[in-house]
């Protein structure tokens, strides 16, 4: 019995996770200096699970080659339309479509040719097959940032916002216009292709340290690094929620489209939660930062002079999660607990303490003495309880984990 045999690009296929299971995504490729990028671009968005066909323009292909994009993705690359009639298979006429089409770098000329309606490229005949039938297309315009200025690729790029095609601002540097970070593109392309059922709900969630000043300079802090946060955020918001994040200081970095709010200290993230649910009072509320447990007395102005024993006293900071309900009961809220060195039944008492006492829908905890969890991982071995008590245990990245709360907050 015959069968096809895979490309060995293939093994690194959903390797970072599967939210681009089973999507088949058009990577268009221009005459830019900007393709050298498109290799990695096309593996980022297979690491995620994604099946990615290469389509290039003829510039495109002498910036990078064929073979390249062929070896980098497992599909041969389409450099122009054949007798296959790619411009209408891709767009589903007698088979299932593609899902998305992502062109990156896009020249000024190909923006032009987009919205003038000219299909003289393979890249540019498929882009507009595909409009037509209201498959989504994003693309990065990126050149000198005087092309970019010029009134007809304004005009043009609006022109294409009008018809539905997203349209990413590129970063502006050295007085060019820069492909966008790769994690920013392929957390676009998520975007566009995800399921939105939590389309209209209203989702604050918190992440991160926060920081308790000892003087102008010292401060008490923990080892958070803010991932479970930025996950949260970044999977509320792929499903379809008004997303914000309320972010203390960390040196890692959500999608750009995320809508984050920086605060310091733990009376700052308190104060700005409590605003926003002034202005969204039936918000979901998820808290997930590492707020500090406590904070100094009194705060010295300067700098304490070093060399001298000191002693600091210290008084128990607000507990935002007894405010939540309180203030707001209409609001729904997901806590999170963490533990230092107690049993499976040790912690799951806690959680369920706690939540009973912060009248929570939904608690998360984990013993931070366990290596495989805690702060600085990547990954985390929790347990989700609901509010009956009934909770599962999970040991998973911090992204598969937010899509399980997620998917638990659609019935809330």
């Amino acid at each position: 019995m015959s069968h096809q045999s895979k490309h060995p690009s293939s093994r690194i296929t959903g390797t970072y996770s599967d939210i681009l299971e089973g999507k088949r995504i058009g990577l268009g490729i221009t005459g830019s200096v900007a393709a050298f990028l498109a290799p990695q671009l096309a593996r980022e968005l297979m690491r995620h699970g994604a099946d990615v066909l290469p389509i290039m323009t003829p510039t495109g292909a002498s910036m990078v080659g064929k073979d390249l994009l062929w070896w980098a993705t497992g599909n041969e690359p389409i450099l122009e339309v054949t007798g296959d009639l790619e411009h209408i298979r891709l767009a589903g006429a007698m088979n299932p479509p593609i899902d998305a089409l992502l062109i990156i770098p896009a020249t000024t000329n190909t923006v032009a040719k987009l919205a003038a309606g000219i299909a003289d490229t393979g890249l540019t005949l498929i882009a507009s097959s595909l409009n037509g039938k209201g498959i989504p297309i994003i693309l990065s315009c990126v050149a000198h940032v005087d092309l970019i200025n010029s009134p007809p690729i304004q005009e043009a790029l609006q022109r294409l916002r009008s018809w539905g095609i997203n349209t990413l601002d590129p970063v502006i540097s050295e007085g060019k216009a820069k492909v966008p970070e790769i994690d920013d593109i392929v957390y676009e392309v998520m975007d566009a292709v995800s399921d939105k059922p939590l389309a209209g709900r209203s989702i604050l969630v918190t992440g991160g340290p926060t920081r308790e000043y000892i003087d102008n300079v010292r401060y008490i802090t923990n080892g958070s690094s803010g991932r479970m946060g930025i996950e949260i955020a970044k999977i509320a918001q792929l499903a379809g929620a008004d997303t914000t994040l309320l972010l203390g200081h960390t040196a890692l970095r959500p999608p750009r489209t995320v809508q984050t709010m920086q605060t310091i200290t733990t009376q700052e993230m308190i104060d700005t939660m409590l605003d926003l649910l002034q202005q969204h009072p039936q918000s979901t509320v998820i808290l997930s930062a590492a707020m500090s447990d406590f904070t100094p007395v009194a705060k010295t102005t300067g700098k304490i002079k070093s060399g001298k024993n000191l002693t600091i006293e210290l008084k128990p900071t607000t507990k935002l999660s007894d405010l939540i309900k309180r203030e707001f009961p209409k609001s729904h809220l997901v806590l999170f607990k963490a533990e230092w060195d107690v049993t499976l039944e040790q912690l799951a008492d806690s959680a369920k303490t706690k939540l009973d006492s912060c009248d929570g829908d939904l608690i998360i905890a984990n013993d931070l003495a366990r290596p495989d969890a805690g702060f600085a991982a990547i990954s985390n071995h929790v347990i989700i309880m609901d509010k009956d008590g009934t909770y599962e245990e999970i040991k998973e990245s911090k992204l598969d984990i937010a899509r399980k709360i997620i998917e638990q907050l659609v019935n809330l």
